[in-house]
């Protein structure tokens, strides 16, 4: 029985054709080459007789266990989840999918297991598909906890049939030639998915809205790049948003501040850096310009409160020697452009002089809620105090 693909059964076809063409030294140079040229998944040992001035082809095909082994690592998880989805996708039609992938995952994953996964033949469908999750990370972390056995990986996973294809994900960047990426033999596939610069992330959007039916004006592009940082999950959520909103029409910038949230915080910034930085002027433009907007009064309140209590924490944290990534978890800032910019704005300000902000916000937000003041002009006063003084 020959077991070939479609491209296979394609080549032989087009070499038989090939066979009634020409001499006989071309025609099985010609037959030689175009067996080369078959699919990977198969060997082939041709066989030439001469029979009665024609050539007679026969052929033997033996499956190859040539399996593939991948490694998809790196920080951009949306990237890399996209990566995923596809590799998921070879195995098999929706129907016959889940039954054909195998997910392992945690911290009590043996390598038993995962070659068990990956021997059981594919249920109709030509792949199978046995994800690893953490292995490898753990392994360049040299974790004492992960069993010996996968210290000789590359040897271990040489058995495995050519229908399964093994994929190690990994969130984190592993070293070019460490222990991690040796493990897996010089035949694995590796990508790495790190964080795109400006220019990438850039033509990333702009490619992004091409696969939505949309298109972006080039500060357009550039504002939403900026705002959402690395989050890519987050971007592309905000990219299909302004896709369906401008409809036919080119996305502009005023749709961005309109539309993405983290547009209108960057508003809420710049009245933070000109109260904390004694700018009235622009700090009472900014305000009108946030009310005209439609922000309310106490969500103007609860912003600068907010940002004010940011401020606090990330002092203390920096003032603690904890890193820049670290501490952004730890007050809950995961959007790239906020952190930087708190933490730009954490070494211009003393605890005491925040610490006072704070009582004032929590002073006029009493007075407006028992109807001492209007809102509008408590905000006003607040604002024109506290950034003259």
């Amino acid at each position: 029985m020959i077991l070939v693909n479609t491209e296979t059964r394609r080549s032989s076809s087009n070499l038989h054709t090939s066979l009634r063409k020409g001499n006989i030294t071309e025609r099985i140079a010609s037959s030689r080459n175009m067996l080369e040229s078959v699919s990977t998944d198969c060997s082939v040992e041709p066989d030439f007789r001469l029979l009665t001035g024609t050539i007679e082809f026969s052929s033997r095909f033996r499956y190859k266990s040539r399996h593939m082994i991948r490694v998809l690592h790196g920080e951009d998880e949306y990237s890399r989840s996209e990566a995923l989805a596809r590799i998921r996708a070879t195995a098999g039609p929706p129907e016959v999918r889940d039954p054909n992938t195998t997910v392992f995952e945690g911290r009590a994953i043996k390598l038993d297991d995962v070659i068990g996964a990956a021997l059981i033949h594919p249920f109709m469908a030509d792949r199978r598909v046995v994800i690893v999750h953490g292995v490898l990370t753990r392994m360049q972390k040299k974790d004492k906890s992960l069993g010996d056995e996968w210290r000789n990986l590359a040897e271990s996973l040489s058995g495995l049939p050519a229908t399964t294809e093994l994929v190690f994900v990994e969130d984190v960047r592993l070293r070019e030639n460490g222990l991690a990426l040796k493990s897996v033999g010089p035949g694995a596939s590796v990508q790495e998915f790190r964080r795109k610069q400006r220019g990438e992330l850039e033509m990333w959007v702009r490619d992004r809205f091409a696969s939505h039916g949309g298109s972006a004006a080039r500060d357009a592009v550039a504002r939403i790049g900026w705002l959402a940082g690395s989050d890519m999950r987050l971007l592309d959520q905000e990219i299909k948003k302004l896709s369906l909103y401008a409809g036919d029409r080119e996305v502009t910038r005023a749709d961005v501040d309109l539309m993405v949230p983290e547009a209108r915080e960057t508003s809420i910034f710049a009245a933070v850096d000109a109260v904390l930085e004694r700018r009235p002027a622009v700090a009472m433009k900014l305000l009108y310009s946030l009310l005209s907007g439609g922000a309310s009064v106490q969500y103007i309140l609860s912003m600068l409160a907010r940002q004010v209590r940011l401020l606090i924490l990330t002092i203390e944290l920096r003032q603690q020697g904890v890193p820049q990534e670290e501490l952004g978890k730890r007050i809950g800032l995961t959007n790239r452009f906020a952190l930087d910019k708190t933490m730009r704005q954490s070494a211009l300000f003393s605890t005491g002089r925040l610490a006072n902000i704070h009582r004032r916000l929590l002073a006029a937000d009493l007075a407006i809620k028992q109807g001492e003041m209007d809102e509008r002009l408590a905000v006003e006063i607040l604002i024109g105090e506290l950034s003259a003084a």
